[in-house]
């Protein structure tokens, strides 16, 4: 089962711009604005994230089994 936790690191004396540091299954230190965070989501964005979440499931899990985690629905809340 993959795990990631992202975490608001840094955020500039102007407030706008931020760092996050991502620890798990994969590690990584992201930089954003705030502006991007307002952004509504795009199609491209969902797709990918769609993406990402079958791949996360696939992790340690056969074909079958990820299918069937699939089938049943994977729930992320934030």
């Amino acid at each position: 089962m993959a795990s990631v936790t992202i975490t608001l690191t840094n955020i500039c004396a102007g407030g706008h711009h931020l760092t996050f540091n991502v620890t798990g299954d994969r590690t990584a230190i992201v930089a954003s604005s705030l502006d991007n965070l307002l952004d509504s989501i795009s199609e491209e964005e969902v797709e990918v994230f769609v993406k990402l979440i079958a791949r996360m499931v696939k992790l340690g899990r056969t074909n079958v089994q990820a299918r069937n985690v699939l089938q049943a629905g994977v729930t992320i809340t934030v």
